[in-house]
C-alpha cells in the first residue's frame, strides 16, 4: 500500500486589484494576431496606478505591478533573475515578473490546456482548479527564492505566469513590511510504500 504525503513547499502570490493596463484586447500589444492570445508581456507606459495601499497588484488584465518597496527587498536579499520595468506614468510602481521557472506537476495540479492554436502554438485557456502542486521532476535547492510557473495562466490575451516563493522567503517579505500580498499554498508529494 503507498501512503501518500503532501507537504507546503512554497507559496504563489495574489494581491490587491488594480485597473486594466489595456482597456480592449484590441489594443494589448504582446498578443497574436490571429487568436488574441497573450504571447509576452508589454507594457504601457502610460499607465496610470491610482495610489493604492500595498505592494503587489494584479491588474484585471494579470499584469503583475508592485511598488519601490518590493523591488528593494528583493535587491537587499539579492534574488537573481527578476525583473522590473518602471512604468513611467506611474513613478515608484514597477511591472514585475521573474525569470526562473517553477514547474507544476500538470496532473495533479489539475491544469487544462484548452484550443491549442495552429497560428502561435498558445492556448486559449490554461486554467487549473488549483491547489498546485510541485512537478516531481522539478528539483528546489533551497526555500528561498522566487519564481514563476512554466505556463502562462488565463485566458486568451488575460494570461500571467504566476509568481511562487519559498517559504523562507515569505517570512522575510513579512518581516520587512511587505503588504497587501495573499500567500497561497504549492505542495509537493511524496510517497511511502507501506507493507
Amino acid at each position: 500500500m503507498d501512503k501518500k504525503n503532501e507537504k507546503v513547499i512554497a507559496k504563489y502570490l495574489s494581491g490587491k486589484d488594480a485597473e486594466y493596463m489595456y482597456e480592449t484586447c484590441e489594443e494589448t500589444p504582446g498578443t497574436c494576431p490571429v487568436c488574441n492570445n497573450r504571447l509576452e508581456d508589454v507594457i504601457n507606459m502610460s499607465y496610470k496606478i491610482r495610489k493604492k495601499k500595498g505592494d503587489l497588484f494584479y491588474t484585471y488584465d494579470l499584469f503583475c505591478i508592485v511598488t519601490e518597496t518590493f523591488k528593494r527587498f528583493c535587491e537587499e536579499n539579492n534574488y537573481p533573475d527578476l525583473t522590473f520595468i518602471q512604468i513611467t506614468a506611474s513613478p515608484g510602481f514597477y511591472y514585475f515578473m521573474p525569470e526562473g521557472i517553477f514547474k507544476v506537476d500538470d496532473v495533479r495540479s489539475k491544469v487544462k490546456f484548452m484550443n491549442k492554436r495552429e497560428c502561435c502554438g498558445s492556448y486559449d485557456e490554461i486554467i487549473c482548479s488549483r491547489p498546485f502542486y510541485k512537478s516531481p521532476d522539478f528539483i528546489l535547492q533551497t526555500d528561498d527564492f522566487i519564481l514563476r510557473t512554466n505556463h502562462r495562466f488565463g485566458s486568451f490575451q488575460m494570461k500571467t505566469q504566476l509568481v511562487i516563493i519559498g517559504l523562507k522567503t515569505m517570512r522575510k517579505m513579512q518581516d520587512y513590511g511587505i503588504k497587501g500580498i495573499y500567500f497561497h499554498n504549492v505542495y509537493a508529494v511524496s510517497y511511502t510504500h507501506l507493507t
